[in-house]
């Protein structure tokens, strides 16, 4: 199973090169299908764990946490992937794991760390020539404990979002690590941090309905320490509480007078990527834990019941994105589809 708490390195995405061995041994996996009967389009192949997603102008970035071996030796990097005519290219200067991407006015802003043990940092790469970001720089780096950053994202008030890793002390109790549990915002130029909201106990990735700056997340929920907890999205506003550790919505009397999640989904779910087309919210289900299925599902902007859009995949999957009418999904064989709703 990939790790849920902290961050998808080190061993924790071993699976992924279990898939990516077994997928390159057979010539590769099939696509998954579509319930709507649409084709699915394969993007492009040769990844490791595909995270992220950010698009300019009909370019295709991904994000990517790398890929390792069941002896937790790096087989496949991690970075900033330029996806284009089937083939995926590692763009200079990447860091060794990505977890979010965004692109606003010219500028593509990366979240990841420069090393595995490193320290979780915002990068802002500009400069885009068709190939390559002439001017790389560092927006905001936290301290030695700070754990990392998930996904991130512009509001319409102009603001970048981000999303902390777990703490490092476990998944159940009080933090102890800088920002843990929270969504944090800074300016354009990774100054004026605020706390956007708290009590989350895993945000992951975030996506922003046109035009506001009250973003859905995904939520991993609780590991141990508790019986069946659900994961979630969620619809964050500033100041938000969600009561994480107190509230895991196990115990509903123990989550009174905190946030209330948007929807809820059955435990270990995995709900990570989320993209909008028009009034729909698209999101991917791992599927790390059999019997529970890798799918695409959508649903309303406002709620409802989810409908599958995608399954029948090889392997697990993590980042979704959505952009121009199209779907776009990662899968821990190394491959990126693409598909019309």
């Amino acid at each position: 199973m990939l790790s849920r708490s902290l961050k998808l390195t080190g061993a924790a995405v071993a699976v992924c090169g279990a898939f990516t061995a077994a997928a390159q041994g057979a010539g590769g996996p099939p696509p998954p299908t579509a319930t709507n009967g649409h084709k699915v389009q394969t993007v492009a192949s040769g990844l490791g764990t595909p995270t992220s997603f950010a698009f300019h102008n009909g370019t295709v970035f991904e994000g990517d946490g790398g890929a390792f071996d069941n002896n937790g030796n790096l087989t496949k990097p991690g970075g900033v992937f330029l996806l284009k005519s089937g083939h995926a290219t590692r763009l200079k200067g990447s860091p060794a794991f990505v977890a979010g991407l965004a692109w606003r006015k010219g500028t593509l802003y990366v979240s990841g760390l420069k090393s595995f043990n490193g320290v979780g940092e915002i990068l802002a790469w500009s400069g885009w020539n068709g190939s390559q970001f002439t001017t790389r720089k560092v927006l905001y780096k936290g301290s030695k404990k700070f754990t990392g950053f998930n996904g991130i994202g512009f509001g319409a008030n102009g603001r970048l979002y981000a999303t902390v890793s777990l703490s490092s002390t476990g998944d159940h109790g009080p933090p102890t690590t800088p920002y843990a549990y929270d969504i944090l915002s800074f300016n354009s130029k990774g100054k004026d941090l605020r706390i956007v909201a708290q009590g989350i106990r895993q945000p992951w990735q975030m996506v922003f309905p046109k035009g506001s700056s009250s973003p859905f997340v995904s939520d991993l929920g609780q590991d141990k320490g508790a019986k069946n907890p659900p994961d979630f999205v969620l619809r964050v506003h500033q100041g938000d509480d969600y009561g994480f550790p107190k509230c895991n919505w196990t115990k509903k009397s123990a989550c009174k007078g905190f946030a209330k999640p948007f929807k809820m989904f059955s435990s270990h779910t995995d709900v990570f990527g989320l993209g909008i087309i028009g009034k729909t919210l698209y999101l991917s289900e791992g599927g790390f834990q059999p019997p529970l299925p890798a799918q695409v599902v959508s649903m309303p902007l406002t709620g409802g019941k989810p409908k599958v859009l995608l399954n029948g995949f090889a392997g697990p999957i993590v980042g979704l994105g959505a952009h121009a009418g199209w779907v776009y999904v990662g899968e821990l064989t190394g491959q990126v589809f693409r598909v019309k709703p």
